[in-house]
């Protein structure tokens, strides 16, 4: 069930990309693993890296242009090859996805109505914050996925 989240500021190190939904997988197999490997060999450890999240800045089938990469914390620098993405604190339309990630567009398909429904709307693309390791767990119907929408 979607509903109305305040997000506060959060810094992303990031890969840009640009990627069909064809493609995004193998990008994503590409991007968040370079992103971790740069972050560590920049000294940041886990405790300063936060989830794995997905930025769209334009979203169709087609064409989507996104950055890609991990949360990190306050005072963490972000080198090349990554990008530093400040998100800005404000209001979401947030909805939780529980299973593979194939099937994510449903959810993100839930947002718009509701966001109308709430009188609402979008300032910004979607976000997407993979919050379960699919390494760590196997099993993709325990899969759990924030799918965030900004709000005006």
């Amino acid at each position: 069930m979607p509903e109305i989240v305040s997000l506060p500021k959060r810094r992303v190190a990031v890969r840009q990309a640009n990627a069909s939904t064809a493609e995004l997988p193998a990008v994503f197999t590409k991007i968040f693993p370079s992103v971790l490997e740069a972050l560590t060999a920049q000294g940041v450890t886990q405790e300063q890296m936060g989830h794995v999240i997905a930025v769209y800045h334009t979203m169709d089938a087609d064409q989507m242009e996104l950055s890609a990469g991990i949360e990190i914390a306050e005072g963490v620098e972000v080198q090349s090859p990554l990008a530093l993405l400040t998100l800005p604190a404000g209001e979401a339309a947030k909805a939780d996805h529980h299973g593979p990630y194939d099937t994510l567009y449903q959810t993100h398909m839930a947002l718009m109505p509701y966001c109308a429904e709430q009188g609402r709307t979008p300032s910004a693309g979607p976000i997407e914050r993979y919050i379960t390791d699919p390494e760590a767990e196997p099993d993709s119907s325990k899969w759990h996925t924030e799918i965030l929408l900004p709000l005006e």
